[in-house]
């Protein structure tokens, strides 16, 4: 059994209840581990569980209801990609992307890496704390 990243309304009103301590609504704690009990065979990472979570809390009271429920789990699916090719570009595990590593990146992509103004300018563009580094969450926010 797994879930899609479109699911139907009948599957997210399942799966609501099964994630669901039965108070009518999710904390962090009963996401994560509903996803990771019920469906660990999908490998979603811890970090795209808490940022789905965060995403999905649209009326920002720190629990996610029903409505809110459908976008957390195309989120889940989203975010889990997105970290996976995070964590690809960042080589030597220090949970950011140098620009090195990025420039990598458009090697693999089979893109032209030889414009250094471009890739630069293209760094910088996802750089916003202007770190010289990219973080998760740049990348997240560029891509969202």
């Amino acid at each position: 059994m797994s879930f899609s990243a479109k699911p139907s309304k009948e599957e997210v009103k399942r799966l609501f209840k099964q994630f669901d301590n039965g108070n009518g609504h999710l904390s962090l704690a009963e996401i994560d581990r509903a996803v990771t009990h019920f469906y660990p065979q999908l490998g979603i990472k811890k970090n795209a569980i808490m940022r789905a979570y965060k995403a999905a809390d649209i009326s920002g009271n720190g629990l996610v209801e029903l409505k809110e429920f459908a976008k957390i789990l195309e989120l889940l699916h989203y975010y889990n990609k997105l970290s996976e090719v995070f964590e690809e570009l960042d080589t030597n595990d220090d949970h950011r992307i140098s620009y090195t590593e990025f420039k990598r990146g458009f090697e693999l992509l089979g893109e032209d890496s030889n414009d250094e103004s471009y890739l630069k300018n293209e760094f910088k563009q996802v750089d916003t704390n202007n770190g010289g580094f990219i973080l998760f969450d740049e990348v997240r926010e560029k891509f969202s």
